[in-house]
């Protein structure tokens, strides 16, 4: 390989700042497992409480929780959701690249949830596990809830999942249940910058705690989270 070659993470980076100024792409959904790896450590930071090591991404939240007027099984999914080490809050955190990207529709459904408060949005999660056909991938989602103490599993439910679900599974789905805890919910939007009356965190402030690792990845990550603090589209193509 010659040395004067770009790296191929390098060429990952390039990519993702250049395609993020196109109309329709959207770069958090390329660049999220990057945000994921430091999100525990800057969430720390930003609000000193120790933190449970689990992170569940794209939780799902039971529309009609939302919207009670339209029954249904479907979701509105938040970007993260981690939690506080002794359970005391859940901090939900949605990730906008583009602060042009923010709906107002939203910003209502995330207080909405919090009002209801995360007991609900459990309950709501055992609803959809007992309509659902995608049983194995939802037994990672409540696998999660149960090892964090959300829930409480029947001990022998992997044996009516794999390797393929098998008869008596609804009964073992319906036996779930949810704990009786009720974190707070805390709602924070990571975003290119800070906006007035949220609970942010700017790209400058996540790349200072990026900048703490000596990593060339970190290096890269940084220098990127500072470029993408401006608006897509808002500079010429090169």
């Amino acid at each position: 390989m010659r040395l004067d070659q770009p790296q191929p993470i390098d060429t990952v980076f390039t990519l993702l700042d250049r395609w993020r100024h196109f109309p329709a792409y959207q770069l958090e959904r390329r660049a999220d497992v990057f945000f994921a790896a430091y999100l525990r450590e800057v969430l720390e930071g930003e609000t000193s409480v120790p933190l449970h090591q689990i992170i569940i991404p794209e939780l799902p939240i039971k529309r009609d929780l939302i919207w009670p007027n339209h029954p249904t099984s479907k979701s509105v999914k938040l970007d993260y959701a981690l939690f506080a080490a002794d359970l005391s809050t859940a901090y939900f955190i949605e990730l906008k690249t583009d602060v042009g990207s923010r709906r107002s529709s939203q910003d209502e459904y995330l207080e909405r949830a919090k009002q209801l408060g995360f007991k609900k949005l459990v309950e709501g999660i055992r609803s959809i596990v007992l309509a659902t056909t995608a049983h194995q991938k939802y037994h990672h989602l409540t696998s999660a809830l149960a090892e964090l103490g959300f829930l409480s599993l029947p001990p022998d439910l992997q044996d009516f999942l794999y390797p393929q679900p098998r008869p008596g599974l609804t009964e073992r789905l319906r036996a779930i249940v949810v704990a009786d805890i009720n974190p707070t919910i805390d709602v924070r939007y990571l975003q290119p910058l800070s906006t007035e009356g949220d609970s942010c965190i700017d790209f400058e402030t996540f790349a200072t705690y990026v900048d703490c690792h000596d990593d060339p990845l970190s290096a890269l990550f940084a220098r990127h989270l500072r470029r993408w603090t401006t608006a897509a589209g808002s500079s010429p193509r090169l």
